[in-house]
């Protein structure tokens, strides 16, 4: 594993310096090149590139499949098959540990290891394992789009922790599996930040149900009608498809087992969280005086989620606005009803909406762990997906718990970072530096520790009766007044701390926490009527949610939110460390979700947080790199003339042999008892360079004899090859010109010339030859077309260069017969009198041939439109009376034609520009109830390259300049305007002012 050039080292502690700047430079430039996977020896840092990367295909699973680490490129897929082969090569549990902030890429880290697991397992598995590795992966989308939601940070944030166990049997072969899942952020199901979403499951239903499901439940598809969904004004997000990501959770529904009935009682249990949202309360005077009560106001949303939940309309009002509180004991003992004021009963709403959906949630954990989980107790490999360190505008009893949790996995990484390293040393007898790490168990403490931690001083005063969110803030400040961690409105002049909020200095920066409901989410109540409602729900699913509770139960006190939450995370501590561990520490490359940028202020932050600079240091306390002596001297031995290409000692000695012969000072590494230690990663280079170097002769003298005898045989198989598929290509060849011919034979007849014949397929040898092919019958199709036109190929030929200048530049009649020589026609009263007359043209002025002749209106040097007679030449352009044909002065030469000038528009003027002494004409040529336009532009292009081999500018513009004054003097600038007055017709010559004139035409 050679760094090469530009793009950093592939692992950190090969770092020449170890230096924050150092670091932080290398992850920046391996970034900036995709390289998003660096290592810190066997920790994978991984940088969210935010874009989709091309190196997760089945090709990449296979190139790391079954090598080790140093062989290949930093991937993720090589922690995960370490984590593999460790498994069942020391038959012991392992887990992969990831951690990062929100929107560091935790869980696309988390599905690209079960990505590989479950590939590389599925190759050894029978079929029941098969099925297993399906139903795991199928687990993804589903937990995705119930536990998921955009946040501001992350499109795609995970709001809930996940610890997920591959089960596997002593080959590898996958048996089963497990989720546990930690602390769902079910607040977000009635509030969040603007901005962000609720749980990604609300808008796929809203989206991929039917119509009729909708209407079924009540609902409408958009996701607007729910004050639920709508207070955060947040409901389609760019890089998420909705509809598309429902199909996947009705596939994975399927696949782990959820039958229809299921399904539909889920579809209840969302629709009914959604129309509990939207109820509402008035408020109206209580019993007592001076109190006051509310009732429901909205009852068409009480009624709906009363549907969804199949109970009574009137039990679901009730549980909503009264409260059942029991007095007494034995005999005396009596229920009474306390009705809830307004802020009561939309706390109660709330607390019902939140409820159900952790209930559901906890429900679709506990059905997929049934189906995947396996009764055989098999080896495992657990990978931790939990929430990153939070920071937001309010952080509340979520944040602090989800910190928490942060702290205690950072404790671990350092923990057992140390110790292994520590252990590998002593194990191998070389000497151990102590590096100095932050240790953040006093942070722990403050939040855990009994009796006085902050989570037992929230039980507290979630007992006493009187208790508010502002006496707990009171009683902590005292119990934390002097705690180095711990900072408060009171015991700081730091005003940017609120009076109801208090601060903790936790491992990854300062986080301010607001008390204002952490009583109540601590103790995380749902009224006994409420569960007595859900209870008597004629869904089996919707009331097995909420169990009723057992006698014995009633006695104890409940276990609260806080307290359940760092039993798991203890719980889960020690689930890890009955592991061997693997971690992946991710970094956010920036806070903007950019693919591309890196921002090097965030990343400092994060690098720092997390301890990198010092697990780097720890790994390079004593040596960059150690390896058993069996591995080094497999992969150095050629580099010694003494140990190639066999030894006959033992590896050590080999070993020894081989730094010898290379002069390695006896500083720069150390013998261990099964491994050498490498001081710099210079030393390794130098080693790495001189295997590089040796690789070709080796090569060489391995693949010598060998690729002469191969080389030998492939000729010979060649040369057998090349006979058969000669035969073959000449047999396809003449059995396809034989077909051609076939089809070809009575082309000459056919009135189109084989235009609609339908070709033989040809052999993909003459694919180049077929073009040739086809271009000869085209040609030969062409001339025998041209033939066949006869006397009126000259019109076609002017017909196709019209179409050339005019095509989506001027509209034009190209179904119009081009007669070229107008006034000799039939329907000219005048057409002797005209032929006399171009008789004795032709005998004054030389001229041979008229190519157009037609009446136009000509505008005269006075801007005066007048009927004229335009005969085109071979030679010459003339004008002549329309009465007796007398030609006008004389004619102008064609060649003395420099471009033609026309608009874009449905007019039918040009204007024809010539070079001095000659005057430009300025023509009508629509008088005639025929568009000519075309016609005559064609002629004179063609006659005038004829005559001077050049290409004549025609030019379409809504602004003509010409001079046709005489002597010739200014400028006309002549423009064109449409008109809807049908008194306008045709094409409308009319002088503005001087210098100006403008064209008039019926749009």
């Amino acid at each position: 594993m050679i760094p090469k050039k530009g793009e950093g080292v592939p692992d950190f502690v090969l770092l020449n310096q170890i230096t924050e700047k150092d670091f932080i430079e290398n992850l920046i430039i391996r970034h900036k090149t995709d390289n998003i996977y660096t290592y810190i020896g066997d920790v994978v840092i991984s940088s969210n590139p935010f874009k989709r990367m091309n190196i997760y295909n089945e090709s990449d699973i296979k190139a790391y499949n079954g090598r080790y680490k140093y062989e290949m490129p930093p991937h993720i897929y090589a922690l995960a098959n370490d984590a593999y082969r460790s498994m069942r090569q020391n038959q012991e549990n392992q887990c992969v540990i990831i951690s990062g902030e929100s929107g560091a890429g935790k869980t696309e880290a988390s599905k690209k290891i079960m990505q590989f697991l479950t590939y590389v397992s599925a190759t050894k598995s029978s079929t029941d394992g098969e099925r297993i590795s399906k139903m795991l992966l199928e687990s993804n989308p589903l937990l995705e789009a119930f536990g998921n939601a955009k946040t501001l940070r992350n499109d795609n944030s995970s709001r809930f922790g996940k610890y997920m166990e591959m089960q596997f049997n002593a080959v590898g072969i996958p048996i089963g599996g497990k989720i546990t899942n930690y602390l769902l952020e079910k607040s977000r199901v009635v509030g969040r930040a603007q901005g962000e979403r609720c749980f990604h499951i609300f808008y796929q239903m809203l989206k991929g149900l039917s119509q009729a499901k909708l209407q079924e439940l009540g609902l409408q598809a958009s996701p607007q009608t729910y004050e639920y969904l709508k207070k955060s004004q947040c409901f389609d997000v760019s890089t998420i498809n909705d509809q598309n990501d429902f199909k996947d959770v009705l596939k994975a529904m399927d696949t782990l087992g959820l039958n229809q009935n299921d399904q539909s009682s889920i579809w209840r249990t969302l629709g009914a969280i959604l129309h509990i949202g939207n109820i509402t309360f008035a408020e109206t005077v209580g019993d007592k005086v001076g109190t006051t009560s509310c009732k429901v106001s909205d009852q068409k949303s009480l009624a709906a989620a009363a549907n969804c939940l199949k109970c009574d309309v009137q039990t679901l009002s009730i549980a909503l606005t009264y409260r059942s509180i029991s007095t007494g004991v034995g005999k005396r003992a009596s229920v009474i009803s306390v009705p809830l004021d307004n802020a009561q009963a939309v706390f109660s709403r709330d607390a019902l909406a939140k409820a159900l959906y952790e209930k559901l949630f906890q429900w679709l954990v506990t059905k997929i762990n049934t189906q995947i989980n396996s009764a055989e107790k098999g080896l495992v490999i657990g990978i931790l997906d939990i929430y990153g360190f939070e920071v937001f505008d309010i952080n509340s009893f979520e944040q602090l718990n989800i910190n928490f949790c942060n702290e205690k996995l950072q404790q671990l990484f350092i923990e057992l970072t140390l110790k292994s390293e520590q252990e590998e040393y002593v194990r191998e007898g070389i000497e151990w530096k102590n590096i100095d790490y932050f240790n953040n168990k006093p942070i722990c403490d403050l939040i855990e520790k009994k009796p006085m931690g902050l989570t037992s001083l929230l039980d507290e005063s979630c007992l006493i009766a009187k208790s508010t969110d502002q006496t707990f803030l009171e009683g902590i400040c005292r119990t934390f007044e002097k705690h180095p961690h711990f900072q408060s409105y009171q015991s700081t002049k730091d005003r940017s701390i609120g009076e109801s909020c208090f601060r903790l200095k936790h491992y990854a920066g300062d986080v301010t926490y607001d008390v204002r409901g952490f009583l109540d989410k601590n103790k995380d109540t749902l009224f006994g009527d409420l569960i007595a409602c859900l209870q008597s729900s004629a869904d089996p699913l919707i009331r097995s949610l909420v169990p009723a509770a057992k006698p014995e139960d009633s006695k104890k006190r409940p276990v609260t939110a806080g307290t359940q939450f760092v039993i798991a995370m203890n719980q889960l501590i020690q689930t890890l460390l009955a592991c061997s561990p693997h971690y992946v520490r991710c970094i956010k490359s920036n806070d903007n979700k950019q693919a591309g940028v890196i921002d090097e202020e965030r990343v400092r932050h994060q690098v720092r947080y997390l301890g990198l600079l010092e697990n780097v240091r720890v790994r390079r306390a004593g040596f960059a790199n150690r390896q058993t002596y069996e591995r080094f001297y497999a992969r150095y031995k050629m580099t010694c003339k003494s140990t190639w290409p066999t030894f006959k000692g033992t590896a050590k000695q080999a070993v020894e042999a081989i730094l010898a012969s290379h002069k390695i000072p006896k500083e720069e590494y150390r013998m261990g008892k099964t491994k050498i230690f490498i001081r710099n990663p210079t030393t390794l280079f130098s080693f790495e360079e001189k295997r590089e170097a040796e690789l070709p002769r080796i090569v060489t003298l391995i693949q010598k004899t060998w690729r002469g005898y191969g080389a030998r045989s492939k000729w010979n198989k060649r040369k057998a090859a090349i006979k058969i598929l000669l035969f073959y290509r000449n047999y396809r060849f003449r059995k396809w010109f034989k077909d051609l011919q076939r089809v070809f034979q009575n082309v000459a007849n056919d009135p189109q010339w084989g235009k609609n014949y339908i070709w033989p397929k040809h052999p993909s040898i003459i694919d180049r030859a077929i073009v040739l092919i086809h271009k000869i019958h085209n040609t030969w199709r062409a001339e025998k077309m041209i033939k066949a036109l006869g006397a009126e190929a000259p019109a076609m030929r002017q017909k196709v260069l019209a179409y050339d200048i005019f095509y989506q530049k001027k509209p034009w009649n190209y179904r119009r017969v081009f007669n070229a020589d107008y006034l000799e026609l039939p329907s000219n009263p005048n057409q002797q009198k005209y032929i006399a007359a171009m008789q004795n043209l032709f005998q004054t002025y030389g001229d041979q041939e008229v190519l157009f002749a037609d009446y136009v209106i000509k505008v005269n040097p006075k801007g005066t439109p007048q009927k004229r007679g335009i005969v085109v030449t071979n030679e010459n352009i003339y004008k002549h009376d329309p009465k007796n044909y007398k030609v006008k002065k004389w004619g102008t030469p064609l060649a003395d034609i420099q471009s033609i000038s026309l608009s874009p528009n449905k007019d039918t003027f040009m204007v024809i520009h010539c070079k001095a002494p000659s005057r430009d004409f300025v023509l009508d040529l629509g008088i005639n109830g025929y568009e000519a336009v075309s016609e005559m532009t064609a002629v004179i292009v063609q006659q005038v390259q004829k005559l001077t081999s050049v290409r004549l500018t025609v030019q379409f513009t809504n602004s003509i300049t010409y001079n046709n004054a005489r002597p010739k003097g200014a400028d006309t600038v002549l423009t064109f305007q449409s008109s809807s007055d049908p008194k306008v017709t045709g094409s409308n010559y009319k002088k503005v002012k001087t210098g100006q004139a403008q064209i008039l035409y019926r749009d």
